[in-house]
């Protein structure tokens, strides 16, 4: 039996606020002891025979335990772990509640995270999404598999999408139906359009998920990384009566209670534990952002982290890709599973290009935890992963539209300048062109990507519809610029990546 260190039992008040739930915490027939068990306000610890007991109003209706590392649960609700359980009497009465873990090598794994799958059974994303993103994760899942690791998923936010749970009926029981196909163990982080958009407060507008996912925010050890899942949307009281679209109106923020359970869980941790937090909306500002945080009270998360040698943090919300680093805090935000909202299933557009408004693919990021050591990479869906640059010929390049794109004007004069877009470039990477064996000056610029001009806004505008957001190109700062000495030749891009991987592609001018 592998036990784990007592740590502080809860002491209980003399005066009962709530109900008591106790239970055991069970792996293989044997009692867990020091397990973490949380009801998302307060945390208590299984005693050397594997039990807890907690006072709890169960303001959140559920209880959960942090699987520690070495061990999973030992049952599935498809492919979501049971590491929750609903309760199920009123606030003032006892429950029983046990969960069943089982022993697992979990030393050396993998994970996919996937960001803003966005369905809402609009034109054919459901389509889309079962027959072309579930195929490619399961590719890649068996493909980690083959290499002796262990894979589950971690989905970003956004499964579905909550002004069109009514009325297209599709909320959160389809999404999950279709997120089934995927094969791996799924956990969940909430986001903003996974909240109940009818509810007049932060609370309520969580209960659908929690009835249904699990807990808006909990963490679990794997091979010695601790993981976190934060809800970082806080749902605006009385948001219906605001709204202006049926959608949720919330701010980007991890609310109160939650950074106290935050800080409760970080506190056992040890500093030299390699942390991953996972979250919807990201902590860190792109580049050329003005702001310090893009959380209301990312300061406040930042402190909780700082004891840390380390913390990965990964998130979506932005359907854009960028990478950005902290003090001891590296973030990836990451392009959008639906890409521009599935504007590839929208037929009439004859567009077969699924792409996010500054140009990533529609993908995933794939990470491998072997050796002590993380590394990662993005997958554009239907792309090999060696595949991280599209490369253009700027004088080949010509969108007869001032209003989204009179930078590519055509008639323009010709410039012989190369364009990049790196859509995982960040800290530690590096961006080189050659015009055949000579170096060339590269430049980063801010830049907008040209094959989705050409996919999505140009042909949708066509149509005689106005610009709206999801089909608005964004400007990103991870396109890079050279000039060649002459209009013929081969053009070549070296990219190398923070873990000292190279990639390289060619252009034929």
């Amino acid at each position: 039996m592998r036990t784990f260190p007592l740590l502080l039992f809860s002491c209980f008040s003399l005066i009962c606020r709530g109900g008591i739930v106790s239970g055991t915490v069970e792996a293989d027939g044997q009692p867990m002891v020091g397990v973490p068990v949380s009801d998302g306000y307060e945390i208590v610890y299984t005693d050397g025979e594997g039990r807890y007991s907690m006072e709890t109003d169960k303001t959140l209706g559920l209880i959960f335990v942090s699987t520690p590392s070495g061990y999973e649960p030992a049952t599935c609700h498809g492919n979501r772990p049971d590491f929750w359980r609903l309760l199920t009497t009123p606030a003032d009465e006892p429950e029983t509640v046990d969960f069943k873990l089982r022993a697992v090598d979990d030393s050396r794994f993998a994970f996919v995270a996937m960001a803003d799958n966005q369905i809402s059974n609009r034109h054919g994303e459901v389509n889309c999404f079962v027959n072309t993103t579930v195929p490619d994760v399961n590719a890649t899942l068996d493909s980690l598999r083959t290499a002796g690791l262990d894979p589950f998923v971690i989905l970003l936010g956004d499964q579905a999408h909550d002004c069109y749970w009514k009325s297209n009926r599709y909320g959160l029981p389809q999404a999950y139906s279709d997120i089934e196909r995927i094969n791996a163990r799924v956990y969940s982080v909430m986001g903003n359009h996974d909240h109940d958009p009818t509810a007049m407060n932060d609370i309520d507008a969580g209960a659908e998920w929690r009835r249904f996912v699990g807990p808006e925010y909990y963490s679990f050890d794997k091979g010695g990384v601790h993981f976190v899942m934060l809800d970082d949307e806080e749902i605006v009281d009385n948001g219906p009566t605001l709204s202006k679209d049926g959608e949720c109106v919330y701010k980007n923020k991890v609310r109160e209670p939650q950074m106290e359970w935050l800080r409760k869980d970080l506190e056992r941790v040890a500093p030299s534990t390699p942390v991953v937090l996972a979250m919807h909306a990201p902590l860190l500002p792109s580049p050329g952002m003005d702001a310090e945080w893009r959380l209301v009270n990312g300061a406040g998360v930042a402190a909780l982290l700082a004891k840390f040698d380390h913390v990965e943090i990964i998130s979506g919300h932005t359907h854009i890709s960028y990478a950005a680093e902290k003090a001891n805090m590296h973030e990836t935000n990451y392009g959008a599973v639906c890409g521009s909202w599935w504007l590839n299933a929208r037929v009439e557009l004859g567009n077969d290009n699924n792409l996010c408004r500054e140009g990533t693919p529609s993908g995933y990021a794939v990470w491998d935890f072997d050796n002590g050591r993380f590394s990662n990479y993005f997958k554009g869906t239907g792309y090999d992963r060696s595949v991280v640059m599209r490369i253009y010929d700027l004088d080949n390049v010509a969108i007869d539209n001032d209003q989204i794109a009179a930078e590519f004007a055509p008639g323009r004069k010709k410039t012989n300048e190369i364009l990049v877009n790196v859509w995982g470039y960040g800290p530690g990477w590096n961006v080189e062109i050659f015009e055949g064996k000579k170096a060339l000056k590269v430049e980063r610029v801010r830049s907008k990507d040209p094959l989705f001009l050409e996919s999505c806004p140009v042909p949708y505008m066509a149509l005689g519809n106005e610009l709206i957001g999801t089909v608005r190109p964004v400007f990103s700062w991870h396109f890079f610029k050279a000039r060649a000495s002459r209009r013929h030749g081969e053009i070549t891009v070296k990219v190398t990546d923070r873990f000292g991987r190279t990639y390289q592609q060619h252009l034929s001018r």
